[in-house]
């Protein structure tokens, strides 16, 4: 039976999840299910298959009205995320969203960086964390386009047999990322590693073979 806002204004307080991968494909289950279990604590969980870089998304924006929603009638509210670049990967984005919770009284906790906003110190690092992961994000694209135009240069004939373009482009972008090893990459992909050191050696990608297990 879900609760309403009176029933949650009784208990004193109220926890909102916020849970995000970066595409619609199925086979990013992995990383969505380890979010879903750390976030399993909270009251109302909004899940999210959406870029970070894409300000607009409707799952957050529910979550955000919700939390404020629940401020506003003076409930205490928390406001929760597994990993700050699940919020979003815009320093910009996530200063304004930071601002807007602490106006708001709504306490914000990134899990798995241990950063909460209570403070000054906190709000200091979890915008560090922001300017971070939005230079990743254009990292890792500056470093696939690369690897794509130099592959190109020597001739190489991009994309492979019963494998889709966007799955490639997938599989450089998360093993430039350096965040899984090859074979969690393979697993969440649902291919072999095989297919994985043939794609990175096709585009001209270094390998790193410690990043195997």
């Amino acid at each position: 039976m879900k609760k309403n806002i009176e029933q949650y204004q009784n208990e004193d307080s109220i926890t909102i999840g916020y849970a995000r991968v970066s595409s619609t494909d199925n086979r990013q289950e992995l990383g969505l299910s380890v979010q879903k279990e750390a976030l399993s604590f909270c009251d109302k969980l909004y899940i999210e298959k959406d870029s970070g870089g894409n300000q607009e998304r409707k799952q957050l924006d529910k979550a955000l009205k919700m939390a404020k929603k629940y401020a506003q009638q003076g409930v205490k509210t928390n406001f929760v995320v597994y990993k700050l670049d699940r919020l979003t990967r815009k320093m910009l984005h996530l200063s304004a969203i930071i601002e807007d919770l602490t106006k708001h009284g709504i306490h914000l906790q990134s899990i798995h960086e241990n950063i909460e906003t209570d403070s000054l110190t906190g709000k200091f690092f979890c915008l560090m964390l922001g300017y971070v992961a939005e230079w990743e994000l254009q990292a890792i694209s500056e470093r696939t386009k690369d690897g794509l135009r130099k592959a190109k240069e020597k001739g190489v004939k991009l994309g492979n047999k019963g494998l889709p373009k966007d799955t490639e482009k997938q599989i450089i972008e998360q093993y430039l990322r350096k965040e899984l090893s090859v074979r969690k990459i393979a697993n969440q992909l649902n291919i072999s590693t095989a297919t994985i050191y043939n794609v990175l050696k096709r585009n001209g990608i270094q390998i790193n073979r410690r990043n195997h297990l």
